[in-house]
């Protein structure tokens, strides 16, 4: 009962700190305080207030973490301390992250590697749906950030290698779901109406966020390619698939993977652990500077790590899709507003 009453004030305190939240952000943007430092205290304050009431609302609603199963040691089953070794899996890419400026490369050489060492292993498991599905949302990132490309706003490589490694790590991810249980893909699963009701609440959830990340200037200035409207409801779909499936999808289920068996009695901490390793390669893959992490990993990261964790991969691809669709949309704006001028 307790648990109940909790979650309905949650419930209430979300929505009163959505709408404050929403059309504060919304007054401030009527004042063109984008690309400016107007405000940006009170930015910071009112972005913090509503991260710290999603996460509360996401932790108090949805399924208990202690009913996620177990997972048995995954080396050194006889050992007292073999359940220990793959948490340097998770102990040593963190600190390369932390203390190296190619700590990100090394992660994605680890996460590739980890790749492939899943789809072998559990190759049995594979299903042609899944492949298939894999596809179909690189086909979708890849045709939705072909102005990107285009306008050189992200190098051909860069592009090249997020679009090749979201099949493999999207059906990877799929398996690792089906081990862990934690997050999930209503897509995998088949329900089509839930993952596209997953993915609009995901996008509601996360508007005051997508204001904010317009106001505070994003995604930068002198942007004149945009110049249709779809542009700024199709661009995001490239961020927010390929960023998704690999710092949720796959990183947030490697991670719960490997600690789970170190915290037999304590899933919510090796979830936690999860979320937090998310949130801070997420930011510091985004540029290694204080703010970047701060903003960019804690303040987005975070919040988008938990409601895959809590909810599921359709909610946290909305998130990052309505995060950089309204900035996107704001620049469309702008654009015609300079044509009109």
């Amino acid at each position: 009962m307790n648990r109940i009453n909790e979650g309905i004030v949650c419930r209430i305190a979300l929505i009163i700190m959505w709408i404050v939240t929403s059309v504060t952000l919304i007054m401030m943007l009527l004042h063109d305080v984008r690309h400016t430092d107007q405000f940006s205290t009170v930015r910071y304050v009112l972005q913090t207030a509503y991260v710290l009431a999603l996460l509360w609302y996401l932790c108090r609603t949805g399924s208990s973490v202690d009913q996620l199963p177990d997972i048995g040691p995954l080396v050194f089953r006889r050992w007292r301390y073999g359940p220990l070794i793959p948490v340097l899996g998770v102990v040593l890419p963190l600190a390369l992250i932390v203390f190296f400026d190619q700590g990100l490369l090394y992660l994605s050489l680890l996460l590739i590697i980890a790749t492939v060492w899943i789809l072998i292993v559990w190759r049995r498991e594979i299903r042609l749906r899944s492949v298939v599905q894999g596809i179909v949302v690189a086909v979708i990132a890849c045709l939705g950030g072909l102005p990107f490309l285009k306008n050189n706003f992200v190098s051909g490589s860069t592009f090249i290698i997020f679009l090749v490694l979201v099949p493999p790590m999207f059906v990877a991810g799929g398996l690792l779901y089906k081990r862990t249980c934690l997050g999930g893909i209503q897509l995998a699963e088949r329900k089509y109406r839930k993952a596209l009701k997953s993915f609009l609440w995901g996008c509601l959830l996360f508007v005051p966020l997508g204001l904010i990340n317009a106001a505070s200037g994003s995604p930068g200035t002198d942007i004149t390619w945009v110049t249709r409207w779809w542009m700024s409801l199709t661009l995001p779909w490239f961020s927010g698939i390929t960023e998704e499936t690999l710092f949720r999808l796959l990183l947030v289920g490697l991670c719960y993977f490997l600690l789970r068996p170190a915290f037999p009695k304590h899933a919510a901490l090796a979830v936690l652990v999860a979320v937090f390793f998310s949130a801070i390669t997420f930011g510091l893959g985004h540029g290694r500077t204080l703010n970047r992490f701060l903003t960019t990993g804690l303040l987005y990261g975070l919040p988008m790590a938990a409601i895959f964790a809590r909810r599921n991969w359709e909610h946290a691809v909305g998130a990052h899709y309505v995060v950089n669709m309204i900035p996107w949309l704001m620049v469309f704006l702008e654009t015609l507003s300079c044509f009109a001028g």
